[in-house]
């Protein structure tokens, strides 16, 4: 177990979630987890790619995430709902985020991909690795929940070969009907890019129309409520999250839609004139 891939993991906890829901949750004893059953009714699970490959999951008691995202927005949830879900996608987006900044400051250059959640009773959760995973189980005044990390260090014999990409997957949809199953999507081709596209386009649009609008209640509104003002405070950092990973999301598509399918199969590299081989002939 190598503490400089799990240790960012657990610091990374903490930070999120003394900073946006004002819990300092309490880990307990690390151990090793060798099945796919999820500790938990929520789960948020999350790709990781570069100097280290795996994923990192989070699972929630229903008890315990009603409560942090209740705190999270400033009013009470009773139960799992779209926004709960919505706030877990988060939560794990920067817990993982704030693992990586982490790791970062070890020399390792590490990527992530979109987080997919999970909702119902005894679900699983299946990591990109097949070795067994490290759990950190936390505890809070309203619940447990534990933070499951599956990674290693990418060797050089799997960097470049495929394995060392993250699994970029939908959030899925939930109803009644389809608790506790996740809905796979189809695949993703070049044909429909556009389409995405244009989507993303429209829900950044319409998040940052929600966040201009509160930001404009916060300042034209001086005797707002304090309540209310405290929900649109804590409601404001999490729709800057959603925006920037939007843009991130937008610039990327954007990036793969220019490329040609020659240009995949054979890459030209531009030699700079700084380059070391050239200067070494020269010398």
């Amino acid at each position: 177990m190598d503490v400089r891939l799990i240790n960012p993991f657990l610091q990374g906890t903490v930070e999120v979630l003394k900073k946006m829901a004002f819990v300092e949750p309490r880990p307990g004893k690390i151990y090793l987890k060798d099945s796919r059953i999820a500790h938990g009714d929520v789960s948020g699970i999350i790709g990781i790619t570069g100097d280290a490959i795996g994923s990192l999951a989070i699972s929630f008691s229903e008890a315990c995430i009603c409560h942090l995202i209740g705190r999270i927005l400033g009013e009470p949830c009773a139960a799992a709902n779209q926004d709960v879900f919505d706030g877990v996608g988060e939560i794990t987006n920067m817990i993982s985020g704030v693992a990586r900044t982490h790791m970062e400051k070890e020399g390792m250059a590490v990527y992530a991909a979109i987080p997919s959640i999970i909702y119902g009773k005894y679900h699983t959760i299946n990591h990109i690795l097949k070795s067994p995973s490290v759990v950190i189980p936390f505890v809070t005044d309203e619940g447990p929940f534990v933070v499951d990390v599956c990674i290693k260090s990418t060797g050089a014999e799997m960097k470049g070969s495929g394995h060392d990409q993250p699994m970029n997957r939908k959030t899925p949809i939930y109803s009644k009907a389809s608790e506790g199953k996740i809905r796979q999507p189809g695949p993703i081709s070049a044909n429909n890019g556009l389409d995405k596209k244009e989507i993303l386009k429209k829900k950044l649009h319409e998040v940052t129309a929600i966040r201009d609008d509160m930001v404009k209640q916060l300042s034209e509104k001086p005797f707002m409520e304090i309540s209310q003002r405290q929900r649109l405070k804590k409601q404001i950092p999490l729709l800057d999250a959603q925006i920037k990973r939007l843009k991130l999301d937008l610039s990327t598509l954007e990036m793969l839609c220019n490329i040609s399918y020659d240009d995949l199969e054979n890459p030209k590299l531009v030699k700079h004139y700084q380059h070391y081989e050239n200067r070494k002939q020269k010398s």
